[in-house]
């Protein structure tokens, strides 16, 4: 069962969620179940009995900001608050941070949030340190309460959890532990919950959402997404953290076959040299220009999304210029992109020779500029045309064409409500990325 933010007054509580959706669906999972034992939701930590930091620790920058919130919470809260640390970096760090944070009282892993209610008891009754950290196995499932916390028009849906792709500069086998799938039917019923409460499109998420079912034999991508093409209160599902190597003709064709999927697939690729490929334990970049072709072949009007690498040990010129051609050449309609930091505990940690911080900001750098000139050039096209739009805020919304969040949006010179879908001209483009709608 699915609830909004409708909890009886008792110890507040307030969460912070640092990281990705993925880690937000869980946070939302922590505040359902506490939402179900009674406790009030504070947006203040101020103003909090108990105060919960979801961490990330992917990359080094993510390990930073979680320390960031940690130390600036350590130093505002009272020795009455109650402070749990949950998620990535408890996974990782473990009983360390107890002793950089005396004041944290609990450390739960990434896996272990679901005794997030037993682990407040414990600590109100006195228990000291409490730590509960084991090995990544859980996966909740649509009998936990969720309290969503993004706009009432979308929410993600998380149909697996864990990754078993062990590319060598990667952490997440290590914190999240191997590819576990949900079941289907487990996750169309969450699905129709969530349809339920008015959700107009749902985002799958997963560490490699092309994954899903693979770890038991079988690709159960296509039947989910058949199964919530027949929810009727959904208009939209989106696929997010697709993997080139697992992008078959069967999921295709689920995709172009569909009422509901939106006509757009995110597709991280890290990098189009195949040196750099082959260090960092992906698929050849044969294998993603196959996948890209085909998926234009079949749904002519597609709208792809990638994630690159800039920076990665053995990183030449040569490789890095060729990934600028490649980009220029495919032309995906947006492209996030991030610096190699280097994680220990993983095979590229020793990898040499480094690249300099210096040439991996400047590649960075050049590779954002060359995509924000192929994004503009995309949305020039996209003027004076009329599309869908899913309102999000008063004056704000998003098309089938950008995920929430990391896309750009669109700004409506009316106000609408939250959740309607409207259709509107495109009549400007903002800072390359936002675009404006009337009519």
């Amino acid at each position: 069962m699915i609830s909004h933010r409708s909890w009886p007054f008792r110890m507040k509580v307030n969460l912070i969620s640092l990281g990705c959706p993925k880690n937000l669906v869980d946070s939302e999972v922590i505040l359902g179940r506490l939402g179900e034992k009674g406790y009030s939701l504070t947006t203040s930590p101020e103003d909090a009995d108990i105060i919960i930091i979801t961490t990330c620790s992917f990359i080094e920058e993510a390990r930073r900001e979680s320390h960031r919130v940690i130390s600036k919470i350590v130093s505002q809260k009272s020795p009455l608050q109650k402070l749990i640390v949950c998620g990535c970096l408890p996974q990782l760090e473990k009983r360390k941070l107890f002793i950089r944070y005396p004041q944290i009282d609990a450390l739960l892993g990434s896996a272990d949030f679901y005794k997030i209610d037993e682990v407040i008891d414990e600590i109100l009754n006195g228990k000291k340190r409490l730590f509960s950290v084991n090995e990544p196995r859980f996966i909740y499932n649509s009998s936990f309460p969720r309290l969503l916390s993004t706009p009432p028009s979308y929410a993600y849906l998380k149909i697996a959890e864990g990754c078993s792709n062990r590319c060598s500069y990667c952490l997440i086998p290590f914190l999240r532990g191997s590819y576990r799938s949900r079941p289907v039917d487990d996750v169309v019923k969450e699905a129709k919950n969530l349809a339920n409460l008015g959700v107009k499109e749902l985002i799958l998420i997963a560490q490699d959402t092309t994954f899903y079912g693979k770890e038991a034999g079988e690709c159960l991508l296509p039947p989910l997404l058949r199964k919530l093409d027949e929810i009727d209160k959904i208009r939209w599902v989106r696929i997010l953290y697709t993997h080139p190597a697992h992008l078959d003709s069967a999921i295709i064709q689920a995709i172009a076959s569909s009422n509901k999927v939106c006509r757009y697939l995110d597709i991280p690729l890290q990098h189009s040299h195949d040196e750099i490929l082959v260090r960092m334990r992906r698929p050849k970049f044969e294998v993603a220009e196959r996948a890209i072709e085909q998926l234009r072949e079949k749904i002519p009007d597609i709208v792809l999304r990638t994630t690159l690498m800039v920076g990665f040990p053995g990183e030449e010129e040569r490789h890095f210029n060729k990934l600028l051609k490649d980009v220029e050449r495919i032309k995906f309609d947006w492209l996030g992109a991030f610096i190699y930091s280097p994680e220990k505990g993983t095979p590229a940690y020793s990898f040499s020779p480094k690249v300099p911080l210096k040439v991996k900001k400047r590649r960075y750098k050049e590779l954002l500029e060359l995509q924000q000139s192929v994004t503009l050039e995309k949305n020039k096209r996209r003027l004076g045309k009329v599309y869908s739009i899913l309102v999000d805020a008063d004056k704000e919304g998003h098309t089938e064409f950008q995920a929430p969040e990391i896309d750009g949006k669109v700004l409506l010179s009316e106000k609408h409500l939250p959740g309607e879908l409207i259709r509107k001209k495109i009549v400007k483009i903002r800072d390359c990325y936002d675009l404006v709608a009337r009519g």
